[in-house]
């Protein structure tokens, strides 16, 4: 096949697909809803996609939510002499705007950060010190 004839063709079947595709979507708000959903992890992503799959379809929907650990994945509140501290992927960033959506959505409230550099102490030494230095991409 020569590449006009190759060219031709491969256009057709992305006109296919996109022809195929705007049909599927315009028919996609005329199903009813699922029955079931499975989510396999209960780390922010897993929980995050049951609170909203939950808002958008209701309350007959059942949602299982896979999880061989403990909900909540990397995110944990540390007490250290009574005090609570947030560890692990606790740091939302400004502009992860479906972190700070999700805040606003579930009535929490971001705390200030103190400015100051962290670090982890074993009793010996300490095994990471965080930099004031940043990398941009």
């Amino acid at each position: 096949m020569g590449r006009v004839a190759s060219e031709l063709v491969w256009s057709l079947l992305g006109l296919g697909l996109l022809l195929c595709s705007w049909g599927c979507l315009a028919s996609a708000e005329l199903r009813a809803p699922p029955e079931k959903i499975g989510i396999i992890g209960a780390g922010i992503g897993g929980t995050s996609a049951a609170y909203y799959l939950r808002q958008k379809f209701g309350k007959d929907v059942k949602i299982d939510l896979l999880e061989r650990g403990e909900v909540g994945g990397r995110l944990a509140t540390l007490a250290v002499q009574g005090q609570d501290y947030e560890a692990g992927g606790s740091v939302i960033h400004p502009l992860n705007l479906h972190m700070k959506r999700f805040v606003k959505d579930l009535g929490l409230s971001a705390v200030p950060t103190s400015g100051g550099l962290v670090g982890v102490y074993n009793g010996e030494t300490l095994v990471f010190e965080e930099s004031s230095w940043f990398i941009i991409n």
